[in-house]
């Protein structure tokens, strides 16, 4: 797993490349929330278009992040969901809080980064 992220405004972009399974949640899990320690981070986007496959360790990653925007007043979107993803997304009713779009200057006029 790959992981970066870069604050922009008051936006946190962390991208992902590889697997986010349970063997890499927890790294994942604790890189985003080493980042979100700052106080100033109302929202965050992750960008998933490099990531291969996600199961359900990664939902409860996504939760957890999404519990913690939301204390903010902030969103969580995501950005480049593959069939596979977007099958999880659906079937588990993530797309009722987590908003999808189709690139990160999409995701990013949308929260205010640009």
């Amino acid at each position: 797993m790959q992981i970066a992220g870069k604050k922009i405004n008051d936006i946190l972009v962390v991208s992902l490349e590889g697997e986010l399974d349970h063997h890499t949640a927890g790294e994942v899990r604790e890189y985003i929330d080493n980042l979100l320690e700052d106080p100033t981070i109302r929202n965050l986007i992750i960008d998933m278009k490099k990531l291969k496959f996600m199961d359900s360790s990664g939902l409860g990653v996504l939760l957890g992040r999404y519990k913690i925007i939301s204390r903010r007043g902030g969103e969580l979107g995501v950005v480049g969901i593959n069939t596979q993803i977007d099958r999880i997304f659906v079937v588990s009713g993530l797309y009722k809080i987590i908003k999808a779009y189709d690139d990160l200057k999409q995701a990013l006029n949308d929260t205010g980064g640009y």
